[in-house]
């Protein structure tokens, strides 16, 4: 079963190579930046970001997107990013296509040796680590190399991650999972099981049933996104994706407008979002919440394009078209 996973690395190990072998030749223009590499599990308060020379960004653009082992001091469960763009004069797409569907491949096959061995989901970088060597990254592995077939008129790099992320959780998954931490709570500190906070939580949810769905709230680190425009005109963007690597696009007969990436100082962003939405406090001691009830906020109209723009952008491949 390892072998599997071995297998597909190897196709794209080759599937780099061939996108590696022709992007280079192509480039009109591009910026890259360099972040600094995290030597522990934490994000800094400050990440300064600093641009790299233009002699040096195809060649550490080549070198970070063949690279998925840890680099030289980084720390487990980080990733390495080089958030940039590169403007080309002929598409990339199928090449690029390629790259994201043997990466998928790998994780395929990584999967298929959990299920296999009935292993937690958190056993999968151990698995990958087993077959592939003790430096690979699994977070490194799913960085998506992101490819549009059309000439932006504006690229803008930002971070996100300044809020919160949502995971829908189960109340039967919540309600076994309080059962577990009061039994072992009442066991080690030899109480009753009804004395312990576990119990209280779980006699707050008393009134909900098992197959309904709450949402929790979870931290996201920051990391650099990509905000793109391809029409004429128009406030709303087109494509929004993590920077984790360069993005490639095409070349415009109009010079494209660019907002550099900064540094990020979570003090100077420490504002709450004014879109957060309302929400039923189900347990908020630890962030669960009710779903929101009612339908979606309504969207901007933006301006319409009539073409369509082939990329990677969603579903690895589908034909992205602006609404």
């Amino acid at each position: 079963m390892y072998e599997d996973v071995e297998r597909a690395y190897q196709q794209l190990v080759r599937a780099v190579t061939r996108f590696n072998a022709t992007w280079p030749s192509l480039v009109v223009r591009g910026k890259v930046w360099r972040l600094p590499v995290l030597q522990e599990q934490r994000t800094p308060d400050i990440i300064d970001v600093s641009e790299v020379a233009n002699d040096e960004i195809i060649e550490v653009t080549l070198e970070a997107i063949g690279t998925f082992e840890r680099d030289l001091g980084q720390a487990p469960g980080t990733v390495m990013r080089l958030p940039g763009y590169f403007q080309l004069s002929e598409s990339v797409l199928p090449l690029a296509l390629e790259i994201n569907t043997a990466k998928k491949k790998v994780l395929d096959a990584i999967e298929a040796v959990r299920v296999a061995q009935n292993l937690t989901p958190e056993m999968r970088p151990r698995i990958m680590r087993r077959a592939l060597g003790p430096g690979f990254s699994t977070k490194q592995l799913q960085r998506t190399l992101h490819a549009f077939d059309g000439a932006p008129r504006r690229i803008s790099f930002t971070w996100a991650g300044h809020t919160t992320g949502n995971e829908k959780i189960s109340v039967a998954k919540i309600r076994l999972q309080l059962i577990n931490e009061s039994e072992a709570r009442a066991a080690s500190e030899e109480i009753p099981v009804h004395d312990t906070p576990e119990y209280l939580d779980l006699r707050a949810i008393n009134h909900l049933a098992d197959t309904e769905v709450l949402i929790k709230h979870k931290s996201v680190a920051p990391h650099p996104r990509c905000i793109i425009w391809f029409g004429e005109k128009g406030e709303r963007w087109d494509a929004t994706i993590k920077a984790n690597l360069p993005v490639f696009v095409l070349a415009g007969e109009l010079e494209m407008k660019l907002s550099k990436l900064k540094s990020f100082n979570k003090a100077a962003r420490g504002e709450k979002r004014r879109d957060i939405k309302a929400r039923d406090e189900v347990w908020p001691q630890r962030d669960i919440y009710m779903p929101t009830a009612g339908g979606q906020a309504p969207v901007q109209e933006k301006h319409e394009v009539d073409d369509q723009v082939p990329s990677t952008y969603r579903l690895s491949g589908v034909i992205y078209q602006r609404q």
